[in-house]
């Protein structure tokens, strides 16, 4: 496993950063989605809400790879790839998340996706 840095941590803490998850099926074709919810568990590990993934879900399940991408107010990225254990249901951060995310979309939370981080890399960006 890898440790996110402290800087792409501080982007990931950001409200205003943008929080994209990619995945990819088992013939290829990718899906890319934005994903408000996204938080850091430990700097080894992710969790990002269900609430709606279709694609990205049975993406998940299907090879369990994915990739972020965090972009900051600073223009600063990177891109965190990490392998996906399991959608969470039954643990604390289940039970911890489940009312603020309904306040804040009025749709209710199907799991917790929870990933260990693989890589962390720092992305280009020409802005």
């Amino acid at each position: 496993m890898a440790v996110i840095p402290d800087i792409a941590l501080d982007i990931l803490a950001e409200p205003k950063s943008v929080k994209m998850v990619g995945t990819v099926n088992n013939e290829g074709v990718p899906n890319v989605v934005i994903i408000s919810t996204i938080s850091v568990l430990t700097p080894e590990k992710i969790a990002f809400a269900d609430i709606c993934l279709g694609k990205t879900k049975a993406n998940l399940k299907q090879n369990g790879k994915l990739t972020i991408t965090v972009i900051g107010s600073e223009k600063k990225a990177y891109q965190i790839k990490c392998k996906f254990i399991h959608f969470d249901k039954k643990t604390p951060i289940f039970g911890l998340w489940h009312e603020p995310i309904y306040q804040k979309t009025m749709m209710r939370l199907k799991a917790v996706a929870i990933a260990n981080v693989i890589e962390v890399t720092e992305a280009g960006l020409d802005l």
